[in-house]
C-alpha cells in the first residue's frame, strides 16, 4: 500500500516492491513538483525486511531530498 503526501508543494508517492529472490522490499518514490509538473524518481539502493519500512524510507528520502534543495540525482 503506497503512502501519498504533499510536502513543500511536492506530491510524494512512496511505495515498495517485493523482491522474491531475497524476500526483501525495495523502496520506490515518485516526486511531482506541483507548480511545474516536473517528475523525479530517485533510486534508493537499499532493501528492507518489511513493506512498511521500505515505504517509510522512501518517504524520508523524498523529504530529505526536497529539504536539501533537490540536488542532481545519480543514475
Amino acid at each position: 500500500m503506497a503512502i501519498k503526501e504533499i510536502y513543500k508543494e511536492n506530491d510524494i508517492t512512496a511505495a515498495a516492491w517485493y523482491l522474491p529472490d531475497t524476500a526483501q522490499w525495495k523502496p520506490l518514490v515518485t516526486i511531482i513538483e506541483v507548480k511545474t509538473g516536473s517528475v523525479s524518481t530517485p533510486r534508493i539502493n537499499r532493501s528492507f525486511p518489511t513493506e512498511y519500512h521500505a515505504e517509510r524510507e522512501a518517504l524520508f528520502f523524498a523529504k530529505k531530498w526536497i529539504d536539501d534543495g533537490k540536488p542532481p540525482l545519480q543514475e
